[in-house]
């Protein structure tokens, strides 16, 4: 069987900051000053163990699916492979990885000369040298080695990608360039300091002062050298093509316009990992047209938003979509323009003439919510065969007593519309009610099921909704459903009413997606046999898999913050241990 370790090495090393001794060269010591992209895995064994002792292992490998890949041939050859090294390094292959990694694992891209290189600190010299005797052997049954020597170290050339390696004191060195292999082991063995090296680089340093003592995974990016390349800059000044697009990244590919740097690192533990993005973010860097991303001062903060059960989802940003609206031919290309142009036109004629960018998106403040929540069918006839989730906006105005008149207006307007489209398309009509609950007014509607449906449990999709709208205070709330939008105009206000760092705030429930999921079980399976050509057991197996793979997760999160002059994107995922 031909075996490269090469490969297998370059798989372990995602990267890292070894964790050096006193006088000793650490990771960023031993790349050169232009070095434009680094990342660095301090600890491996510990991020080792996390993931190998983790309590899903063994739930995760009882499954029936983990059972069926494990009988691949491509497994298989994986285990040989992982026997054949571990016959090598006479030992169990984790207590190799564990040996040869405990210092940290680094790499990083050299545009200078051109050259990338990984470099792999091991827990003394003796072990690295055992490893370099046993990678040479390994390294001799599949190819033709070119050895050399530099400085007294002995180097291996591979004639088939003409890539480098070699072990130096404690160190394994991995690169394709030897100019950049020469200067790393200069540093290590010279026990160089910070001159000249990437430690050095004033955007590194910056940037390090932000990483965090428990990340897992850190990584550096010279975002200032990057732009220099013609179509990284082009794509950072092109012009969206869609809103949807622009709502989301607009003001973070404006930071990027002119932040220096950017880092990202891994955090993980037992119930928790986490990924994030960090930027500097100057005020003055947002142009004119994107301020309505980020808010005056980029000072923009999302609203706090109500606690209901049964909340699958949450979304609240700092948006001023009005603003969004009218530089519209700033922000977007010629066709986009075009549609927003007639979207623009029609309405304002919905909205009796008042134009919809100024009078109509101008009249909400810019902090947005959004929430989905799981619905409940219980004693409810007719139910839909397809239960989904309601959703509303949540939105405050500027001048509730007179905009709140306007959307009621509308909002009726709206329902007689959609009456007589369904009446020309055989659907259900909806019927209208006004509800009053202390200081909240309602404006709900509701589909008038046919005869022969009144009982059904298998109705038709549109009996998930019943069109609302909710006033309370400066309070709108605009909501797929007459339950949703009760819960919300009368939930509690704390008087608290925007987050204290975020811009923007993504919450999703696990175990309510997981149970949203599972009532639409057969829905589902349907669905797969149909498109995948799956029997019903195999698309049953494939269903239920997912559902219990929902079942390990608690929830999932992402948060950008704009605070300190710095921007930062942050995903999070909650770990169930015990699964459901």
């Amino acid at each position: 069987m031909r075996l490269t370790i090469l490969p297998l090495l370059l798989s372990l090393t995602v990267s890292s900051i070894a964790q050096a001794q006193p006088g000793q060269a650490t990771a960023e010591h031993l790349f050169p000053q232009s070095t434009i992209a680094f990342a660095s895995f301090p600890d491996p064994p510990a991020a080792l163990s996390i993931i190998l002792d983790h309590p899903l292992r063994q739930k995760v490998e009882g499954m029936d699916a983990w059972q069926q890949a494990t009988q691949q041939q491509q497994y298989r050859a994986f285990l040989t492979g992982r026997k054949m090294f571990e016959i090598q390094m006479d030992r169990d292959w984790r207590a190799a990885v564990e040996a040869l990694s405990a210092g940290g694992i680094a790499v990083g891209f050299d545009p200078a000369t051109e050259g990338v290189a990984a470099v792999m600190r091991g827990s003394d010299a003796e072990v690295m040298e055992t490893f370099r005797a046993k990678l040479l052997e390994l390294l001799r049954l599949n190819q033709d080695l070119d050895v050399g020597e530099y400085r007294g170290i002995t180097t291996y050339q591979l004639d088939r990608n003409k890539s480098g390696v070699a072990v130096v004191k404690d160190w394994l060195v991995i690169t394709n360039k030897g100019e950049l292999g020469k200067f790393i082991i200069d540093r290590i063995l010279d026990e160089a300091g910070a001159e000249d090296s990437l430690a050095s680089n004033p955007q590194f340093q910056a940037a390090v002062k932000d990483r965090s003592p428990d990340a897992a995974l850190w990584g550096f990016l010279d975002v200032e050298t990057m732009r220099q390349v013609p179509n990284i800059s082009e794509a950072l000044e092109r012009q969206s093509e869609n809103p949807g697009v622009e709502l989301i990244l607009g003001g973070i590919q404006s930071a990027f316009r002119e932040t220096p740097w950017l880092s990202a690192e891994i955090t993980l533990s037992p119930e928790h990992a986490g990924l994030s993005f960090t930027t500097p973010l100057e005020s003055d860097w947002i142009p004119e047209e994107r301020v309505w991303f980020f808010g005056p001062d980029a000072n923009g903060k999302a609203p706090r938003l109500p606690e209901l059960d049964g909340t699958l989802m949450t979304l609240a940003a700092y948006r001023n979509v009005s603003e969004m609206w009218m530089r519209a031919g700033d922000l977007f290309d010629e066709n986009m323009n075009d549609q927003l142009a007639e979207a623009d036109s029609s309405l304002t004629t919905l909205f009796a003439g008042r134009d919809f960018g100024e009078d109509i998106l101008g009249s909400f403040e810019p902090e947005i919510g959004f929430i989905a929540a799981r619905q409940s069918f219980e004693d409810i006839l007719p139910s839909p065969a397809i239960r989904l989730p309601s959703f509303a906006l949540v939105l405050r105005m500027r001048e509730p007593e007179t905009m709140a008149r306007e959307l009621r207006r509308t909002f009726q307007s709206m329902i007689g519309f959609f009456n007589v489209i369904g009446a020309m398309e055989g659907r259900p009509q909806l019927e209208m009610d006004m509800e009053q609950i202390d200081d909240a007014q309602l404006v709900t509607s509701f589909y008038v099921p046919e005869e022969d449906e009144r009982e059904s449990t298998r109705a038709g999709i549109l009996f998930n909704f019943s069109p609302s709208v909710a006033f309370r205070g400066d309070y709108c709330v605009v909501s797929s459903t007459a339950d949703l939008a009760r819960e919300l105009s009368t939930a509690k206000d704390d008087g608290n009413r925007v987050h204290e760092t975020a811009n923007t705030l993504i919450n999703l429930n696990a175990d309510v997606l997981r149970d949203v999921l599972h009532n639409n079980r057969e829905q589902l399976i349907s669905q797969n046999m149909l498109e995948d050509g799956n029997t019903r057991d195999e698309a049953a197996a494939q269903i239920d898999l997912l559902l219990e793979l929902i079942g390990y997760l608690k929830s999932g999160g992402l948060t950008l913050n704009s605070l300190d002059q710095r921007l930062q994107l942050q995903f999070d995922l909650t770990l169930d241990a015990m699964g459901r």
